[in-house]
């Protein structure tokens, strides 16, 4: 059993980690070989509740995101240009202020641009607010003029294997917006017993990373990281529980 837990362990500090390393393969979805919610926006509801959210408010929480590095000289054909390397994924509405989940790959070390698209089409610039240490995960925040509708939490401590589960692809890059499958492995923190990482029978596509699982009720189960290298019609999602973990932490910075 000791074996067993540490060996889980280990699996979920190179799902949280390995991503991070991920940024030459820009708008791709990766892949790898294995707090006070009353003065916040975020809409925390169990899995399962009576909060039920149709496919159309669940695309209308969700943007698309595009990271841009500073330019550096590139060279072509015995040409130099100044190149600036760029990444695109998704990102969803976390808190209605405008602070948006996505994964720390696309985001990237060091951008020195993030610019976001709302469902609506509007474009804003968007500021790092929060990079997880352990997670491939990131917070950005934009300055809408007006709130913006968030995409409520499922209560990821609930999922069970074989519980059926949306992934929402990127819309610009995608024909097919929705796919349905299965959750068919969690893994858990053995430190925290939390459910950090879920695993479905959804195959990504370029394009995917920072987008959505939700259940049937449109409820945010996980938040799309990253094929599996071995069986590329598994994929891996950071879980809900986690984001709300992590959007709690920037919120106590900023508050103390």
């Amino acid at each position: 059993m000791r074996i067993a837990n540490l060996t889980r362990t280990l699996l979920i500090l190179l799902l949280g980690t390995a991503l991070w390393a991920l940024d030459s393969a820009p708008g791709v979805a990766g892949t790898l070989s294995v707090g006070d919610t009353a003065n916040s926006g975020i809409l925390v509801s169990p899995a399962g509740s009576g909060s039920a959210k149709s496919s159309q408010n669940v695309l209308t929480s969700l943007v698309d995101i595009k990271a841009l590095d500073r330019a550096v000289p590139q060279k072509h054909d015995g040409m130099i240009s100044m190149g600036a390397p760029q990444r695109s994924g998704q990102g969803i509405i976390i808190d209605s202020s405008g602070i948006i989940a996505t994964n720390k790959h696309i985001i990237g070390e060091a951008p020195q641009h993030v610019y976001v698209r709302l469902a609506g089409g509007e474009t804003f610039e968007a500021k790092v607010v929060h990079i997880s240490r352990t997670d491939d995960l990131a917070l950005v925040k934009i300055a809408a003029p007006l709130p913006l509708r968030a995409m409520a939490l499922g209560d990821s401590s609930q999922l069970r294997i074989g519980n059926r589960v949306l992934a929402f692809a990127n819309p610009t890059l995608n024909k097919e917006r929705q796919r349905t499958g299965e959750i068919i492995q969690v893994y858990t923190e053995v430190s925290t017993n939390t459910v950090a990482i879920m695993e479905v029978n959804i195959q990504l596509k370029p394009g995917d990373s920072g987008g959505p699982i939700v259940n049937e009720q449109g409820l945010l189960l996980g938040l799309i990281m990253a094929n599996q290298i071995s069986d590329r019609s598994r994929s891996y999602a950071i879980a809900s529980n986690k984001i709300q973990q992590e959007y709690f932490r920037y919120r106590n910075s900023i508050l103390n």
